[in-house]
């Protein structure tokens, strides 16, 4: 049974020096490429029956549902999602771990209207009729269920999506990581996060042929920014992340602050792993990296700034902050904590309710951030800047905009009780909270 092999927490300056050459296309020793292609070359290829399981039997069952989800602020979109039995589906769909040995077992009950495949994308140990394209195998029609079953022969990343209409039901988010975990392995990092890129047509029906999708939002794990969470990675620590692009277009994905070590493609562990801090992603593609922690928060976002904005602002998109320890003055002393330190929001101070507020903006800020007033009251901004700003809040569930030129006013009332944040469109660094109690 052939198995990942170890990776050390410490890799030699030879192996990275090699890492670098592998990485810039220069050609490898003749030793190494001789041995590398020799690996090749004994590699077992074909099914692995299934009587070989070594550890077991591991069992999913994935449902297919209509679900609505807001991928962006105020973008709410129809998508095809998996889920477990008795489990809300989601785009992604869940996480399905199993271990090297194991005999696994997914069985799709199509609970939907429309047919659909289910493809094991990087199990290479399958029979053909396991793999999950309709023309070479079947297809699952509504009301009907299959089991696909193979061992796991090799820990890697990979995933699994319909392959029925793939071009639309990928789009409409039929797809989830499958990691394949060797126990055998000593992990060198002390925690894991699965990141899935994708890119939507906010306004395209998947009924209308031909399929010709404008994709005007851009994902990370079904969301945009600002929806998409913060990671993170203490100073200290090391952190494996498992990037998969299961959507249509490339991505150059670079982090601030820091290089990570790229250590697999594809499920396979590179001979020399390398250091980078842009990682190009073509369709199909799955990356791990090592990322260590350090001071300080920094954004983690797509290079092709296209695929960094939301609904064409920016920043937007695939856009996420990797959040490490409290940040550091240039003069190595701590920074003072700010109110939207790592995205947190204070609550709005107790004390006695108003019927109205007044929110000054001057200097690319509010004052106050956070304010409290009464259901059926208003707040009003105040444009003390010279430039004009463009005040975004929802209000009864609709997302407004409104522009606020430099020495205006702008006056919205909010009947509803609750917690509503608003921000300034051209400037999303500018945001606030109106509490009405």
């Amino acid at each position: 049974m052939v198995k990942r092999r170890v990776l050390s927490p410490v890799f030699s300056l030879c192996t990275l020096a090699l890492g670098v050459a592998f990485a810039h296309g220069e050609a490898l020793p003749g030793s190494t490429r001789t041995q590398l292609v020799q690996q090749f070359l004994a590699r077992p290829e074909g099914t692995v029956p299934l009587s070989r399981a070594t550890r077991g039997v591991h069992e999913f069952t994935l449902e297919v549902h209509r679900i609505q989800t807001e991928i962006a602020p105020g973008v709410k979109v129809e998508q095809w999602a998996f889920g477990l039995p008795g489990q809300a589906a989601s785009v992604p769909g869940p996480e399905l771990r199993v271990k090297v040995g194991e005999r696994v077992r997914i069985t799709l009950v199509n609970t939907h209207d429309q047919p659909h495949a289910l493809h094991l994308h990087g199990i290479t140990s399958l029979a053909q009729e396991m793999d999950g394209v309709p023309h070479l195998s079947h297809e699952v029609k509504p009301g009907g269920r299959f089991t696909y079953e193979f061992i796991a022969t090799e820990a890697g990343t990979h995933a699994y999506h319909c392959h029925f209409q793939t071009n639309v039901h990928l789009d409409m988010g039929m797809y989830g990581a499958l990691i394949v975990e060797d126990p055998a392995q000593t992990p060198v990092w002390s925690k894991e996060h699965t990141l899935i890129t994708d890119e939507w047509d906010s306004h395209h029906d998947p009924a209308r042929l031909p399929y010709t999708p404008h994709y005007d939002e851009f994902l990370i794990n079904g969301r945009a920014h600002p929806l998409i969470p913060e990671l993170n990675v203490p100073a200290g620590e090391t952190h494996l992340v498992r990037w998969i692009n299961l959507g249509a277009q490339p991505h150059s994905l670079h982090l601030h602050g820091t290089s990570f070590l790229v250590v697999a493609k594809d499920g396979h562990d590179l001979p020399q792993p390398y250091l980078a801090d842009t990682l190009p992603i073509m369709p199909g593609e799955r990356y791990d990296v090592l990322v260590k922690g350090r001071d300080g928060t920094f954004p983690w976002h797509d290079h092709n700034s296209n695929a960094n904005t939301t609904g064409g602002e920016y920043p937007g998109g695939m856009h996420f902050d990797v959040a490490g320890s409290l940040a550091l003055k240039a003069d190595g002393t701590p920074a003072p904590l700010a109110a939207h330190d790592h995205g947190h929001t204070p609550p709005a101070p107790a004390g006695a309710v108003a019927d109205s507020a007044l929110v000054r903006i001057a200097d690319f800020d509010y004052a106050p951030q956070q304010v409290r007033i009464r259901a059926g009251g208003s707040v009003t901004w105040e444009n003390r800047d010279s430039v004009p700003h463009h005040v975004v809040v929802t209000v009864d569930g609709q997302e407004v905009h409104h522009e606020l030129p430099p020495g205006q006013r702008l006056t919205v009332r909010f009947s509803q009780k609750g917690r509503f944040a608003y921000h300034c469109a051209p400037h999303p660094f500018m945001n606030g909270t109106v509490d009405v109690v």
